[in-house]
Protein backbone atom coordinates (compact mmCIF):
# COMPACT_ATOMS: atom_id res chain seq x y z
CA UNK A 1 0.00 0.00 0.00
CA UNK A 2 2.91 2.51 -0.35
CA UNK A 3 1.16 3.92 -3.43
CA UNK A 4 -1.36 5.49 -0.50
CA UNK A 5 -1.44 9.29 -0.54
CA UNK A 6 -1.39 9.88 3.63
CA UNK A 7 -1.13 13.77 2.69
CA UNK A 8 -4.87 13.53 1.54
CA UNK A 9 -6.37 12.05 5.21
CA UNK A 10 -4.58 15.42 6.66
CA UNK A 11 -7.62 17.04 8.33
CA UNK A 12 -6.65 20.80 8.33
CA UNK A 13 -9.60 22.02 10.41
CA UNK A 14 -8.93 19.33 13.32
CA UNK A 15 -5.19 20.53 12.91
CA UNK A 16 -6.49 24.37 13.37
CA UNK A 17 -8.72 23.18 16.32
CA UNK A 18 -6.63 20.94 18.24
CA UNK A 19 -3.75 23.64 18.18
CA UNK A 20 -5.81 26.07 19.46
CA UNK A 21 -7.90 24.14 22.21
CA UNK A 22 -4.04 23.08 23.65
CA UNK A 23 -3.35 27.06 23.56
CA UNK A 24 -6.27 27.65 25.71
CA UNK A 25 -4.81 25.52 27.98
CA UNK A 26 -2.61 27.23 30.32
CA UNK A 27 0.66 25.17 30.73
CA UNK A 28 3.35 27.86 31.91
CA UNK A 29 6.56 26.14 32.77
CA UNK A 30 7.23 27.81 36.82
CA UNK A 31 10.90 27.15 38.21
CA UNK A 32 9.52 27.89 41.65
CA UNK A 33 6.50 25.19 41.72
CA UNK A 34 8.03 21.88 41.70
CA UNK A 35 4.11 20.39 40.24
CA UNK A 36 4.42 21.99 37.27
CA UNK A 37 1.65 23.27 35.34
CA UNK A 38 1.15 20.46 32.52
CA UNK A 39 -0.84 17.74 34.50
CA UNK A 40 -3.83 19.60 32.41
CA UNK A 41 -2.73 19.67 28.92
CA UNK A 42 -1.34 16.38 29.54
CA UNK A 43 -4.74 14.72 30.52
CA UNK A 44 -6.53 16.66 27.46
CA UNK A 45 -3.91 15.08 25.24
CA UNK A 46 -4.08 11.25 26.29
CA UNK A 47 -7.67 11.78 25.92
CA UNK A 48 -7.14 12.70 22.22
CA UNK A 49 -4.27 10.06 21.11
CA UNK A 50 -6.56 7.79 22.59
CA UNK A 51 -9.78 8.11 21.02
CA UNK A 52 -7.25 8.33 17.55
CA UNK A 53 -6.68 4.45 18.72
CA UNK A 54 -3.17 4.40 19.83
CA UNK A 55 -1.53 2.66 22.54
CA UNK A 56 -1.44 5.40 25.33
CA UNK A 57 0.90 5.72 28.33
CA UNK A 58 1.17 8.56 30.96
CA UNK A 59 4.17 8.80 33.28
CA UNK A 60 4.89 10.64 35.82
CA UNK A 61 7.68 12.24 36.17
CA UNK A 62 6.71 14.35 39.51
CA UNK A 63 4.21 15.01 41.27
CA UNK A 64 2.00 16.36 38.61
CA UNK A 65 3.87 16.78 35.49
CA UNK A 66 3.25 13.71 33.34
CA UNK A 67 5.24 12.42 30.20
CA UNK A 68 2.36 11.50 27.66
CA UNK A 69 3.48 8.27 25.11
CA UNK A 70 1.58 6.93 22.39
CA UNK A 71 2.85 4.37 19.84
CA UNK A 72 1.45 3.48 16.29
CA UNK A 73 3.08 -0.19 15.23
CA UNK A 74 3.47 -1.15 11.44
CA UNK A 75 2.15 -4.30 9.91
CA UNK A 76 5.91 -5.87 10.35
CA UNK A 77 9.69 -5.36 11.66
CA UNK A 78 11.22 -2.38 10.84
CA UNK A 79 12.83 0.87 12.10
CA UNK A 80 11.75 3.19 15.12
CA UNK A 81 11.10 6.70 14.66
CA UNK A 82 10.14 9.01 17.38
CA UNK A 83 8.09 12.07 17.16
CA UNK A 84 9.07 14.70 20.26
CA UNK A 85 7.02 17.74 21.13
CA UNK A 86 6.77 19.40 24.92
CA UNK A 87 3.97 19.85 26.47
CA UNK A 88 5.07 23.22 28.40
CA UNK A 89 5.09 26.63 27.46
CA UNK A 90 6.94 29.31 28.88
CA UNK A 91 5.20 32.54 31.04
CA UNK A 92 3.40 35.09 29.15
CA UNK A 93 4.60 37.93 31.26
CA UNK A 94 2.28 40.65 32.12
CA UNK A 95 -0.75 39.62 29.81
CA UNK A 96 -1.77 43.34 29.79
CA UNK A 97 1.03 44.14 27.87
CA UNK A 98 -0.15 41.46 24.62
CA UNK A 99 -2.36 42.64 22.37
CA UNK A 100 -3.81 39.15 22.10
CA UNK A 101 -5.39 36.73 24.74
CA UNK A 102 -2.00 35.16 25.74
CA UNK A 103 -4.19 32.28 26.17
CA UNK A 104 -7.39 33.45 23.95
CA UNK A 105 -6.00 31.37 20.47
CA UNK A 106 -7.52 34.23 18.72
CA UNK A 107 -7.23 33.83 15.03
CA UNK A 108 -6.09 37.10 12.84
CA UNK A 109 -5.03 37.44 9.23
CA UNK A 110 -4.22 33.89 9.18
CA UNK A 111 -2.26 33.46 12.57
CA UNK A 112 -3.23 31.62 15.44
CA UNK A 113 -1.88 34.12 18.61
CA UNK A 114 -1.27 32.98 21.81
CA UNK A 115 1.54 31.35 24.19
CA UNK A 116 2.63 28.05 22.91
CA UNK A 117 1.50 28.64 19.61
CA UNK A 118 5.01 28.25 17.88
CA UNK A 119 6.81 26.75 20.54
CA UNK A 120 5.69 24.32 20.65
CA UNK A 121 1.70 23.45 20.94
CA UNK A 122 1.36 24.09 17.28
CA UNK A 123 4.36 22.07 16.16
CA UNK A 124 2.80 19.37 18.89
CA UNK A 125 -0.73 19.41 17.13
CA UNK A 126 1.22 18.83 13.76
CA UNK A 127 2.94 15.60 15.16
CA UNK A 128 -0.57 14.76 16.43
CA UNK A 129 -2.41 15.02 13.22
CA UNK A 130 0.70 13.77 11.57
CA UNK A 131 0.53 10.23 12.77
CA UNK A 132 -3.57 10.41 12.86
CA UNK A 133 -3.06 10.74 9.20
CA UNK A 134 -1.03 7.83 8.62
CA UNK A 135 -3.25 5.84 10.80
CA UNK A 136 -6.27 6.70 8.83
CA UNK A 137 -4.69 6.24 5.33
CA UNK A 138 -4.57 2.30 6.37
CA UNK A 139 -1.30 2.06 4.82
CA UNK A 140 0.90 -0.74 6.04
CA UNK A 141 4.25 0.46 7.16
CA UNK A 142 7.37 -1.17 8.80
CA UNK A 143 8.09 -0.37 12.54
CA UNK A 144 6.93 1.63 14.60
CA UNK A 145 5.86 5.58 15.61
CA UNK A 146 6.30 7.02 18.77
CA UNK A 147 5.08 10.33 19.60
CA UNK A 148 6.94 11.49 23.02
CA UNK A 149 5.28 14.44 24.58
CA UNK A 150 7.63 15.10 27.67
CA UNK A 151 6.93 18.16 30.31
CA UNK A 152 9.68 20.38 31.10
CA UNK A 153 11.46 21.17 28.56
CA UNK A 154 11.64 25.21 29.15
CA UNK A 155 13.14 24.47 32.70
CA UNK A 156 15.71 21.01 33.10
CA UNK A 157 14.32 18.99 30.60
CA UNK A 158 13.34 16.25 33.22
CA UNK A 159 10.69 15.22 30.98
CA UNK A 160 12.95 13.65 27.92
CA UNK A 161 15.43 12.64 30.69
CA UNK A 162 12.61 10.50 32.55
CA UNK A 163 11.93 9.20 28.95
CA UNK A 164 15.76 7.90 28.07
CA UNK A 165 15.99 6.57 32.10
CA UNK A 166 12.63 4.60 31.91
CA UNK A 167 13.88 2.77 28.34
CA UNK A 168 11.67 4.11 25.54
CA UNK A 169 14.34 5.75 23.65
CA UNK A 170 16.24 2.26 23.05
CA UNK A 171 15.04 1.23 20.01
CA UNK A 172 14.55 4.83 18.58
CA UNK A 173 16.68 4.84 15.31
CA UNK A 174 15.88 7.93 14.74
CA UNK A 175 14.27 11.67 15.93
CA UNK A 176 12.18 14.42 14.56
CA UNK A 177 12.13 17.17 17.04
CA UNK A 178 8.90 19.54 16.51
CA UNK A 179 10.12 22.99 17.55
CA UNK A 180 9.71 26.32 15.52
CA UNK A 181 12.44 26.64 13.32
CA UNK A 182 10.21 28.14 9.82
CA UNK A 183 10.51 24.88 8.86
CA UNK A 184 14.24 24.36 8.13
CA UNK A 185 16.01 21.54 8.27
CA UNK A 186 17.90 21.69 11.94
CA UNK A 187 20.96 19.50 12.01
CA UNK A 188 23.09 21.11 14.76
CA UNK A 189 22.39 22.27 18.31
CA UNK A 190 23.64 24.72 20.38
CA UNK A 191 25.36 23.35 23.51
CA UNK A 192 24.67 25.10 26.66
CA UNK A 193 26.32 25.44 30.14
CA UNK A 194 24.18 27.01 32.98
CA UNK A 195 26.86 28.28 35.74
CA UNK A 196 26.65 29.60 39.30
CA UNK A 197 29.23 31.85 40.22
CA UNK A 198 29.50 33.97 44.04
CA UNK A 199 31.88 36.35 44.63
CA UNK A 200 32.21 36.68 48.80
CA UNK A 201 32.97 39.73 50.62
CA UNK A 202 32.58 41.35 53.94
CA UNK A 203 29.30 43.49 55.29
CA UNK A 204 30.19 46.94 56.33
CA UNK A 205 28.60 50.64 56.44
CA UNK A 206 29.09 52.59 53.04
CA UNK A 207 29.98 55.29 54.85
CA UNK A 208 33.36 53.15 55.68
CA UNK A 209 34.05 50.94 52.67
CA UNK A 210 37.26 50.00 53.91
CA UNK A 211 36.47 48.23 56.74
CA UNK A 212 34.69 45.52 54.61
CA UNK A 213 35.42 43.81 51.43
CA UNK A 214 33.03 45.12 48.32
CA UNK A 215 31.90 42.18 46.41
CA UNK A 216 30.32 44.20 43.49
CA UNK A 217 33.52 45.57 42.36
CA UNK A 218 35.33 42.41 42.47
CA UNK A 219 31.88 40.78 40.34
CA UNK A 220 32.47 44.29 37.74
CA UNK A 221 35.95 42.86 37.11
CA UNK A 222 34.68 39.66 36.61
CA UNK A 223 32.04 40.15 34.62
CA UNK A 224 34.72 42.58 32.50
CA UNK A 225 37.06 39.18 32.31
CA UNK A 226 34.06 36.73 30.80
CA UNK A 227 33.55 39.41 28.32
CA UNK A 228 36.81 39.04 27.06
CA UNK A 229 37.05 35.47 26.85
CA UNK A 230 34.07 35.65 25.10
CA UNK A 231 35.82 37.33 22.41
CA UNK A 232 38.63 35.16 22.39
CA UNK A 233 36.36 32.12 21.88
CA UNK A 234 34.91 33.97 18.94
CA UNK A 235 37.97 34.74 17.46
CA UNK A 236 39.29 31.16 17.91
CA UNK A 237 36.26 29.09 16.39
CA UNK A 238 34.94 32.15 14.08
CA UNK A 239 31.21 32.27 12.83
CA UNK A 240 29.52 28.74 12.81
CA UNK A 241 27.44 28.05 9.52
CA UNK A 242 24.43 26.85 11.26
CA UNK A 243 24.86 28.36 14.90
CA UNK A 244 26.91 31.37 14.69
CA UNK A 245 29.19 32.71 17.64
CA UNK A 246 29.00 31.32 21.05
CA UNK A 247 28.90 33.10 23.63
CA UNK A 248 29.18 33.55 27.49
CA UNK A 249 25.94 35.83 28.86
CA UNK A 250 25.46 37.07 32.08
CA UNK A 251 21.59 36.82 33.06
CA UNK A 252 21.14 37.76 36.39
CA UNK A 253 23.13 39.77 39.07
CA UNK A 254 22.26 39.56 42.53
CA UNK A 255 24.16 41.27 45.57
CA UNK A 256 23.46 40.11 48.16
CA UNK A 257 22.84 36.63 47.28
CA UNK A 258 19.77 36.18 49.88
CA UNK A 259 18.24 38.60 51.88
CA UNK A 260 17.53 42.32 50.87
CA UNK A 261 20.05 44.94 50.01
CA UNK A 262 20.56 48.28 51.07
CA UNK A 263 21.56 51.35 49.90
CA UNK A 264 24.19 52.12 52.76
CA UNK A 265 25.29 48.50 53.00
CA UNK A 266 28.46 46.78 51.78
CA UNK A 267 26.56 43.20 50.89
CA UNK A 268 28.41 40.25 51.80
CA UNK A 269 28.42 38.37 48.46
CA UNK A 270 27.43 38.66 45.12
CA UNK A 271 26.17 35.97 42.76
CA UNK A 272 25.81 35.78 39.00
CA UNK A 273 24.50 33.36 36.83
CA UNK A 274 25.61 32.59 33.35
CA UNK A 275 23.96 31.22 30.18
CA UNK A 276 26.62 29.76 28.07
CA UNK A 277 26.06 28.62 24.19
CA UNK A 278 28.81 26.68 22.92
CA UNK A 279 29.66 25.55 19.55
CA UNK A 280 31.33 22.50 17.77
CA UNK A 281 35.41 22.92 19.05
CA UNK A 282 34.69 23.89 22.36
CA UNK A 283 34.72 21.60 25.38
CA UNK A 284 32.52 21.83 28.20
CA UNK A 285 35.87 21.29 30.99
CA UNK A 286 38.15 23.62 28.81
CA UNK A 287 35.25 26.67 29.23
CA UNK A 288 35.03 25.88 32.99
CA UNK A 289 38.90 25.50 33.20
CA UNK A 290 39.02 28.73 31.85
CA UNK A 291 36.65 30.72 34.10
CA UNK A 292 39.22 29.31 36.69
CA UNK A 293 42.04 30.30 35.43
CA UNK A 294 39.89 34.03 35.20
CA UNK A 295 39.38 33.27 39.08
CA UNK A 296 43.15 32.80 39.75
CA UNK A 297 43.91 36.17 37.64
CA UNK A 298 41.98 38.24 39.19
CA UNK A 299 43.76 36.52 42.66
CA UNK A 300 46.56 37.54 41.85
CA UNK A 301 45.85 41.05 41.52
CA UNK A 302 43.92 41.41 44.60
CA UNK A 303 44.10 38.71 47.47
CA UNK A 304 40.60 39.74 48.99
CA UNK A 305 39.11 38.46 45.42
CA UNK A 306 37.34 35.22 46.69
CA UNK A 307 34.77 33.57 44.44
CA UNK A 308 33.17 30.23 44.02
CA UNK A 309 31.91 28.32 40.97
CA UNK A 310 28.81 25.75 40.83
CA UNK A 311 27.73 23.64 37.47
CA UNK A 312 24.17 23.67 37.42
CA UNK A 313 23.69 21.95 33.84
CA UNK A 314 26.27 20.99 31.33
CA UNK A 315 24.49 20.12 27.87
CA UNK A 316 26.81 19.15 25.08
CA UNK A 317 26.15 20.33 21.50
CA UNK A 318 24.19 18.00 19.25
CA UNK A 319 24.71 17.67 15.60
CA UNK A 320 23.49 15.22 12.91
CA UNK A 321 25.34 14.39 9.54
CA UNK A 322 23.44 15.24 6.70
CA UNK A 323 23.80 11.65 5.43
CA UNK A 324 21.71 10.31 8.10
CA UNK A 325 18.81 8.46 6.78
CA UNK A 326 16.36 10.99 8.81
CA UNK A 327 18.22 13.86 7.32
CA UNK A 328 17.41 12.60 3.84
CA UNK A 329 14.09 11.43 4.50
CA UNK A 330 13.04 15.15 5.38
CA UNK A 331 14.68 16.46 2.89
CA UNK A 332 13.28 14.45 0.05
CA UNK A 333 9.65 15.01 1.77
CA UNK A 334 10.48 19.43 1.85
CA UNK A 335 11.64 19.00 -1.79
CA UNK A 336 8.24 17.17 -2.70
CA UNK A 337 5.91 19.26 -0.57
CA UNK A 338 7.57 22.92 -1.49
CA UNK A 339 9.09 22.28 -4.38
CA UNK A 340 12.03 24.07 -3.08
CA UNK A 341 15.47 23.11 -2.11
CA UNK A 342 15.51 22.86 1.86
CA UNK A 343 17.20 25.68 4.00
CA UNK A 344 19.67 23.82 6.59
CA UNK A 345 20.78 25.31 9.91
CA UNK A 346 21.21 24.79 13.26
CA UNK A 347 19.09 25.84 16.87
CA UNK A 348 20.27 28.18 18.90
CA UNK A 349 19.41 26.84 22.02
CA UNK A 350 19.24 23.07 23.00
CA UNK A 351 15.91 21.04 22.95
CA UNK A 352 14.96 18.09 24.31
CA UNK A 353 17.05 16.15 21.61
CA UNK A 354 20.24 17.58 23.01
CA UNK A 355 19.70 14.56 25.39
CA UNK A 356 18.27 11.73 23.15
CA UNK A 357 21.50 12.44 20.99
CA UNK A 358 23.84 12.85 23.99
CA UNK A 359 22.66 9.79 26.25
CA UNK A 360 21.54 7.53 23.13
CA UNK A 361 23.50 8.65 20.33
CA UNK A 362 20.08 9.04 18.30
CA UNK A 363 20.33 10.97 14.67
CA UNK A 364 17.94 13.68 14.67
CA UNK A 365 15.94 16.72 12.84
CA UNK A 366 14.80 19.76 14.62
CA UNK A 367 11.99 21.60 12.47
CA UNK A 368 8.98 22.83 13.09
CA UNK A 369 6.35 25.46 12.05
CA UNK A 370 6.80 29.53 13.30
CA UNK A 371 9.63 31.74 12.61
CA UNK A 372 12.72 31.41 14.56
CA UNK A 373 12.57 35.05 16.61
CA UNK A 374 8.51 34.26 18.08
CA UNK A 375 9.33 32.32 20.87
CA UNK A 376 8.99 33.74 24.27
CA UNK A 377 7.97 37.04 22.88
CA UNK A 378 4.60 38.53 23.18
CA UNK A 379 1.85 37.80 20.81
CA UNK A 380 3.78 34.70 20.09
CA UNK A 381 1.92 33.32 17.03
CA UNK A 382 1.59 30.67 14.23
CA UNK A 383 0.94 30.84 10.70
CA UNK A 384 -1.46 28.74 9.60
CA UNK A 385 -0.34 27.74 6.17
CA UNK A 386 3.19 26.55 7.82
CA UNK A 387 1.18 24.67 10.15
CA UNK A 388 -0.19 22.59 7.71
CA UNK A 389 2.92 22.66 5.56
CA UNK A 390 4.64 21.39 8.37
CA UNK A 391 1.67 18.65 9.04
CA UNK A 392 2.77 17.28 5.76
CA UNK A 393 6.22 17.61 6.32
CA UNK A 394 5.99 15.16 9.43
CA UNK A 395 3.61 12.55 8.05
CA UNK A 396 5.69 12.42 4.65
CA UNK A 397 9.49 12.50 6.53
CA UNK A 398 8.10 9.46 8.78
CA UNK A 399 6.82 7.20 5.64
CA UNK A 400 9.93 8.13 3.82
CA UNK A 401 12.30 7.25 6.75
CA UNK A 402 9.91 3.80 7.38
CA UNK A 403 9.88 2.84 3.91
CA UNK A 404 13.62 3.79 2.36
CA UNK A 405 16.48 1.82 3.04
CA UNK A 406 18.85 4.74 2.48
Amino acid sequence: MLNVDVLRFIDEKKLLSFTRELIKIPSVHDQEDESGNEERVAMFIKEKLEEMGLEVYCEEVSPHRPNIIAILRGNCPGKTILLEAHSDVVTPGDPDSWEHDPFGAEVVDGKIYGRGACDTKGNLASAVIAVKAIKDSGIDFPGKIILCIPVDEEGMMTGIKHFINRGWADDVDAAIICEPENNEICIQMKGAIRIAIRVKGKMAHGAMPFSGINPNLRMARLIIKLHELEKIEIDRLGFNEYLGYPSITPTVVMSPSSGKGQLNVIPEDSLIYLDIRTVPGQDDAMITDQIENIFKELKACDQQFDAEMEIIESRPCAFTDKNEPIVRAMDEAYREITGKDPIYSGVPGATDGTFLWAWKNIPFVVTGAGKKDIPHQKDEYVEISQLIETTKLYAKAVINYLYDEW
